[in-house]
């Protein structure tokens, strides 16, 4: 089998207005959805997709020197030409539109391989089970007001049986942090699993004093803290604060998240299949994890995550945010608050018709 051509439309789809100004400049997602095709009549379906810029960018290489890279392979070596792809590419860089870019490609061909052979992804890469639990990151956003905030998570928890909810702190002051974490706590019980995530923006003096005030309402974990560049500055403050450290879902690839990983810096880490670099560069990622003891559980991407998820033995969530969901023509299985392995060839990223007329740039 070879690669015959690839094909890439950019899309912007919209976000809710509580996230607008909070943490996103722009009113949409960006994606570039990947189109492979191969001479046995086998078409690979993948997207990768950014805040709000770069998409442009990322198209554009796709289309120009990916494409030339990749015309005439077999698209079944999966993993060299993911191999391949970051390295012919290095000079362009290490990080953002060279990784975004050869992501879509791999989800692209991790969707023909598994077509070509008959059989699910995760049964390619070695399943340990067949459904993955979620929390959900819908309910927390700073720009919700309070009232709306506990209903959205009650919902979530007591409707769609989500094990928890993740809010966002850092932003609105201290104690009005510590306030929202309560009504939750009320709202929810005490089963249920409160997260909470600073998006990098604290120093680490600021983000143990707030690990130290939230700490009583028994949060699962503090993700990212501070900045991605201060490592050491993650040590400090998980030796000073009870609430475990999550962080990852900035790393591109398994070079970013070395130091973290090796010296166990924190607890969990998110990396995103897609910044990663695809499934092939998250599984890489994932099985140094759980060399070292680590949990992962991705950021983002529930399409995907939830496939990877089901194939190593240190996966402990899926993060429910169902954006793109309706936008495939074969969404995954969610119920009862788990995320479902795919039970048929492929990955199921074709986007509809209807959501491509919608949101395609032109």
């Amino acid at each position: 089998m070879k690669i015959t051509n690839i094909r890439t439309k950019l899309l912007h789809t919209p976000v809710e207005t509580a996230l607008i100004n909070q943490t996103k400049s722009r009113a949409y997602m960006e994606i570039v959805l990947v189109k492979v095709e191969t001479d046995e009549g086998i078409t690979g379906y993948g997207y990768t997709y950014t805040d709000g810029f770069g998409g442009h960018a990322i198209k554009t290489l796709i289309d120009t020197d990916i494409c030339t890279l990749l015309i005439g392979k077999d698209p079944t070596d999966v993993r060299a030409i993911s191999a391949f792809l970051l390295w012919e590419l290095r000079q362009a860089g290490f990080a953002g539109v060279t990784v975004l870019g050869a992501a879509g490609i791999d989800l692209a061909l991790w969707d023909i391989y598994s077509q070509a052979v008959g059989r699910p992804v995760c049964e390619i890469l070695g399943k340990y089970r067949d459904r993955v639990p979620m929390y959900a990151s819908v309910a927390g956003w700073i720009g919700l007001p309070v009232e709306e905030m506990v209903e959205r998570a009650r919902q979530l928890v007591a409707d769609k049986k989500m094990l928890g909810v993740k809010i966002q702190v850092g932003r609105a002051g201290l104690e009005t942090d510590a306030m929202r974490l309560e009504k939750l706590r009320l709202a929810l019980g005490q089963d249920a699993k409160l997260f909470i995530d600073a998006n990098t923006i604290l120093d680490v003096p600021t983000a143990i004093r707030l690990g130290k005030r939230l700490q009583e309402y028994d949060v699962f974990w503090l993700e990212e803290p501070i900045s991605l560049r201060d490592p050491q500055g993650h040590r400090i403050i998980a030796e000073q604060i009870d609430i475990p450290l999550a962080t990852g879902e900035n790393f591109f690839g398994i070079h970013d998240c070395d130091e973290y990983i090796r010296d166990r810096l924190v607890r969990y880490i998110q990396a995103d299949v897609i910044r990663v670099g695809g499934i092939t560069e998250w599984m890489r990622v994932a099985g140094y994890c759980d060399a070292q003891g680590i949990r992962v559980s991705p950021h983002f991407v529930m399409e995907v995550t939830a496939q990877v998820q089901c194939c190593v033995p240190n996966a402990l969530f899926v993060e429910y945010i169902p954006w793109f969901q309706q936008f495939f023509e074969d969404p995954i299985r969610t119920e009862d608050g788990f995320a479902y392995a795919r039970t048929k060839p492929g990955l199921g990223l074709k986007f509809t018709q209807s959501a491509i007329d919608r949101f395609e740039v032109q």
